[in-house]
């Protein structure tokens, strides 16, 4: 027989599950870079289906992508640009879960690490993806621990938005965060380096090319102080002459100068909202 604490433990879960199946959480649930993106991850395999997704844009890049505002882009935009990782784990994700998007919207920033992140081959493992398919419960975002700090998190959003503003005004952090993102960025890449990781993102983008999926590619704006940084200027020249330009789209950096950055790289939520809207503005052309 069943003992009372197991039966409790079952009805509970019961309870539980039904509730996630009849509410709509609104809020972030993430604790941590790395658990946003184990649920952006999840929200992609589960929450989409084949049919949905040959009618959507998936976004695909780093830290400074995860800044847009994929809201304002209107229906049909997903957002899967991870923390502190690249475009390469976007499209492997796209690639090895087998449902195609409409279009990939690639950002050009960075060409890091190739490496993919176990977090993804944990995901679609028959052992973590099937479970998680069939009970909502199970699946990260939906954690009774996650949805209490998230609520909180909604609950004092507008006070954590202040201290965000508050903390950028703080001019000698921002100028220490700008010259140590400088330090990094002048830093030449090797071509070794940059001709393997480059291989692989054209063996990528060309896979889904012969599929008709849309490439278009975007720079998200760094600082003034940043735009001409050599490893920028260096990825920036490889995309081109690996992408060209004349066979593929890009979307134009916009002219105004006038965005704030919380460290030089990454966009102010206003900022984020400014050029997500410019961006959506050459999308529609």
């Amino acid at each position: 027989m069943i003992s009372r604490s197991i039966f409790a433990a079952i009805l509970l879960f019961i309870a539980y599950e039904l509730f996630l199946r009849v509410t709509t959480i609104q809020w972030d649930t993430s604790q941590n870079d790395k658990s946003a993106n184990i649920i952006s991850i999840q929200d992609y395999i589960y929450s989409y289906s084949r049919k949905q997704l040959r009618e959507d844009t998936v976004i695909v890049g780093t830290s400074v992508s995860r800044k847009l505002i994929t809201e304002a882009l209107g229906k049909g935009y997903i957002n899967l640009a991870f923390n502190a990782w690249s475009n390469f784990d976007g499209l492997e994700l796209v690639k090895i879960n087998g449902k195609k998007p409409s279009c990939l919207l690639i950002e050009t920033n960075y060409a890091k690490n190739q490496i993919l992140q176990p977090e993804i081959s944990k995901s679609l493992d028959p052992i973590s993806y099937y479970p998680g398919e069939i009970f909502r419960s199970l699946q990260l975002r939906n954690q009774p621990a996650g949805l209490l700090v998230g609520w909180g998190k909604n609950l004092m959003k507008t006070r954590i938005d202040k201290l965000k503003e508050k903390k950028r005004e703080n001019v000698d952090l921002y100028k220490f965060s700008l010259q140590m993102n400088k330090e990094i960025m002048m830093l030449p890449i090797p071509d070794s380096i940059l001709v393997k990781r480059f291989t692989v993102l054209k063996s990528l983008i060309d896979g889904f090319k012969k599929e008709s999926v849309g490439i278009i590619f975007y720079e998200v704006p760094v600082a003034r102080e940043l735009g001409e940084t050599t490893s920028l200027l260096q990825v920036r020249s490889y995309y081109h002459t690996y992408f060209p330009p004349g066979e593929y789209k890009y979307i134009p950096m916009p002219v105004t100068e006038n965005y704030i950055f919380s460290d030089g790289v990454h966009l102010s939520a206003k900022s984020a909202l400014e050029y997500t809207l410019y961006l959506k503005s050459e999308l529609n052309k």
